[in-house]
């Protein structure tokens, strides 16, 4: 993404009232808690019935997360 881009994305999350701060300096890095947990919350958002598995802790967890968000 660049840098306009992630900055948007920063503002957007906020103003959805997001619980938590993101900044810029949080994607410099790869770091898929952080895409996970507003995954999580945008969906239960836009669907609070949804059922999605929250943990994330190997590698096919996350796989089953990104599946489950996806079939929302």
């Amino acid at each position: 993404m660049s840098f306009r881009e992630l900055r948007n994305f920063c503002e957007i999350m906020r103003s959805l009232g997001y619980p938590r701060i993101v900044s810029m300096e949080n994607f410099r890095v790869p770091n898929f808690k952080l895409v996970a947990d507003i995954t999580y919350w945008l969906i239960k958002r836009f669907d609070p019935n949804a059922d999605i598995p929250d943990s994330i802790a190997e590698e096919r967890d996350r796989v089953e997360f990104i599946r489950a968000a996806c079939q929302v």
